[in-house]
């Protein structure tokens, strides 16, 4: 009795410490705005295989030369908030998959919306 209460505790000190130690999950934070810019756009995009059509799951967008980044929903849709007028680059990378580069993407210019497809690596 007392080698499974020992084991219990020690199960469930593994979980607490472990618990809060997810470094393969990205947590979204949406940034406080202190100021409101009325130029601010949104991005949507997205995603599917080039070959099936199908939307892919968990796909990370990233604006070039930003910290920006976005990864695909269950859908294939991905969103970018509070984006400053003016050209991107934007990256699409995913397992198994050949990385997909839009370049100079002006959200002013070529509409707010993206269709990425990728194709297989394979």
């Amino acid at each position: 009795m007392k080698k499974l209460i020992i084991l219990l505790q020690l199960l469930l000190f593994a979980t607490v410490v472990f618990a809060g130690n997810d470094k393969g999950v990205e947590i979204k934070k949406e940034p406080v705005p202190v100021s409101v810019e009325s130029s601010a756009m949104v991005i949507t995009g997205k995603v599917t295989d080039q070959t099936t059509g199908e939307a892919l799951t968990g796909v990370k967008v990233a604006l070039e030369g930003s910290d920006m980044k976005a990864y695909t929903d269950f859908d294939g849709v991905f969103r970018f908030e509070n984006v400053k007028p003016g050209e991107y680059d934007l990256t699409a990378t995913f397992i198994s998959y050949n990385r997909n580069e839009v370049h100079k993407f002006n959200p002013g210019r070529d509409g707010t919306h993206l269709e990425i497809k990728m194709q297989t690596a394979y």
